[in-house]
């Protein structure tokens, strides 16, 4: 494991090159967003996403959500409807998942016909994403059940020993999960309420829905 100090608002090319190489190469880095820390590994190499579930521990029936590099990528995986593209562009960049139809089915890992997609505010993230072309994988870098990592001190902790590189740029600005938002069938719900409040996300779709009344 190699730990690399990172500047969360000028994150390092050096560095930026170095995690990205790793993930091009089938390896795991943990990486800092605004939420918690992530588990990144190649969505499209299948040994890299197993690796996750093992590093976790996480039971494979439950799928994990992808961080896109913008909603243009996005859009290539996942159909936005009305509202998941009105959550989408007024919350994101930012501390939301969002549950939609799948365009590609990536595996029953990723959800089969859904697909959880993320689109991070974090610069550092932001910048691997410029550097490796690809989506990567955003599921929590901690073993499943156990405390939150809000520093990469927390993902060192419970995983360090099982990944390539952990990128340290202090604590996470919110320290908190996203919130989740099923928007693949006839009505939204709000599955996990995370930095975002549920009442906000209610309260948003009400208007726009009254708007069009």
């Amino acid at each position: 494991m190699q730990i690399f100090k990172v500047d969360p608002k000028r994150p390092q090319p050096d560095v930026v090159d170095k995690a990205a190489r790793i993930l091009q190469l089938g390896g795991i880095v943990v990486y800092p967003t605004e939420t918690l820390y992530g588990l990144g590994a190649n969505i499209m190499d299948t040994e890299s996403t197993q690796k996750v579930f093992d590093i976790k521990g996480r039971k494979e029936d439950k799928p994990i959500s992808i961080v896109f590099r913008d909603l243009g990528q996005a859009e290539k995986y996942a159909v936005f409807n009305e509202n998941s593209r009105r959550l989408a562009e007024l919350f994101m960049p930012g501390p939301i998942t969002l549950i939609l139809p799948a365009k590609i089915n990536l595996g029953e890992i990723f959800g089969g016909d859904r697909i959880a997609v993320r689109i991070s505010s974090n610069r550092v993230v932001q910048a691997i994403l410029e550097k490796t072309r690809f989506p990567i994988t955003a599921t929590s870098a901690n073993l499943s059940g156990k405390t939150d990592p809000v520093s990469a001190k927390d993902s060192i902790e419970q995983i360090g020993e099982k990944v390539d590189v952990v990128l340290d740029s202090g604590e996470c600005e919110y320290g908190r999960p996203s919130t989740v938002v099923d928007v693949t069938g006839g009505r939204v719900e709000v599955v996990r309420e995370g930095v975002i409040p549920r009442k906000r996300i209610v309260s948003f779709l009400k208007a726009g829905a009254n708007r069009q009344k």
